[in-house]
């Protein structure tokens, strides 16, 4: 006998001598390995989903840089028009007319048409519900409960973002002023 055939006819004793497999035990064994694999799938789902909510929220953080990078400039430039509004308030009325005034007007105007354009808006206070998000109570005063009597400094927002609030004075009424004991008040 050759060589191959002996090694031929060896190999079907050796299979015969392998333990045979269990059907159940191999059954086990693939329920066990899709467990593995569903537990990877749905991690590997789960950091998918983090990463997209990751890129997500630093695109949103990019674009709020950007839009809020020039606030401190802007709240700057936001005393100027405070100095520009004393000015014209103080004013005599017979220099109202004058070239030169007017030209302050136009220079005026053209900082609060550019400063529009990039997204500030001015805050309502007078005549409105006292909102602490919106105005600052400096004094208040006698009036209608809850009221802004006065505005003391115009408040901004920056594209919808308060940047600076509203100074005010808040109307109270009497009747409570009257209510509080002695002791209060002197507090």
């Amino acid at each position: 006998m050759s060589k191959e055939g002996k090694l031929y006819k060896d190999k079907p004793a050796q299979a015969e001598a392998e333990p045979a497999i269990d059907i159940e035990e191999l059954k086990h064994v693939l329920g066990e390995e899709k467990e593995k694999a569903e537990n990877y799938l749905a991690n590997w789902q789960r950091v998918q989903a983090d990463l997209a909510n990751y890129k997500r929220r630093v695109e949103q953080e990019k674009t709020e840089i950007v839009e809020f990078a020039n606030s401190t400039l802007i709240l700057s430039l936001l005393s100027i028009m405070d100095d520009f509004e004393r000015a014209f308030d103080s004013f005599p009325p017979e220099l109202a007319k004058s070239n030169w005034i007017e030209g302050i007007n136009l220079i005026y105007n053209k900082l609060e048409n550019i400063l529009k354009e990039r997204g500030l808006a001015e805050i309502k206070a007078k005549g409105e519900l006292f909102d602490a998000h919106l105005h600052e109570a400096v004094m208040n005063q006698e009036g209608k409960e809850g009221i802004v009597i006065e505005e003391i400094q115009k408040g901004y927002k920056l594209k919808n973002r308060i940047i600076r609030p509203s100074k005010v004075v808040v109307g109270k009424s009497k009747e409570k002023e009257k209510k509080q004991p002695e002791s209060q008040k002197e507090e």
